[in-house]
């Protein structure tokens, strides 16, 4: 689950912030472009750059034809780190179904993005390292677990969960019971309003919670 679009441009770590904005440019030609691309999006907010250059910012919006309002599609581009492992080409797909076939309305789209593992690995660490804990995160590693068959468990995930822990930047792992209790305050307000009601009750944060705590002990082991 994501609040945003991510994109990733992979840099060293030790990258500087006037490197970071050279690599940016281009995004930020494209996203300035959009409405050539499709009249109907407008630019919410340019791409600003925060965090030392680390991630850069904007939003585009549209008016909603569902909700008959105007909507904002917030655009975050990460320049923090390299991948680990070689990128993919996936499907990117629409939400929206025909409402006789059942069928997707609007055809998928292939998407290079980075692998499965490692952005079940970056999700993890989210859920580890955060400063500000966020339920989406225990709510997408429960879901990779119970639905994708992923197993945070194997050899190479836990290498994979330690290196991208270790990248410098994160603040450390945190699994203290406060972290963990706040999380029951975020169900109603934060997961809720933006899941179907079968796949919020489908949740269960005490299994979420256990399994970070789990992964938590197994990434600390020598």
């Amino acid at each position: 689950m994501s609040e945003d679009l991510d994109f990733v441009i992979p840099v060293t770590t030790n990258c500087s912030r006037s490197e970071r904005s050279h690599h940016a440019a281009g995004i930020k030609k494209h996203l300035t472009a959009i409405k050539g691309y499709e009249p109907w999006l407008r630019i919410g907010q340019t791409l600003q750059g925060a965090n030392q250059g680390r991630q850069y910012l904007g939003s585009i919006s549209y008016a909603s034809v569902v909700q008959g309002t105007e909507d904002t599609i917030k655009i975050e581009v990460g320049l923090r780190e390299p991948l680990i492992t070689p990128p993919e080409t996936g499907s990117a797909r629409t939400a929206l179904l025909d409402p006789v076939s059942g069928d997707d309305l609007v055809a998928r789209v292939p998407t290079r993005c980075i692998s499965q593992a490692e952005a079940f690995a970056e999700k993890i660490r989210a859920a580890l390292t955060r400063r500000e804990v966020a339920i989406r995160d225990f709510y997408d590693v429960d879901y990779g677990i119970m639905r994708l068959g992923l197993d945070p468990t194997t050899p190479y995930m836990v290498d994979l969960i330690r290196h991208k822990i270790a990248i410098p930047g994160n603040d450390p792992v945190n699994v203290s019971g406060p972290r963990m209790s706040s999380l029951h305050g975020q169900l109603k307000t934060r997961l809720q309003p933006i899941l179907r009601q079968k796949d919020f009750d489908d949740f269960d944060l005490a299994r979420a919670t256990n399994t970070i705590f789990e992964i938590a002990k197994t990434i600390a082991e020598e």
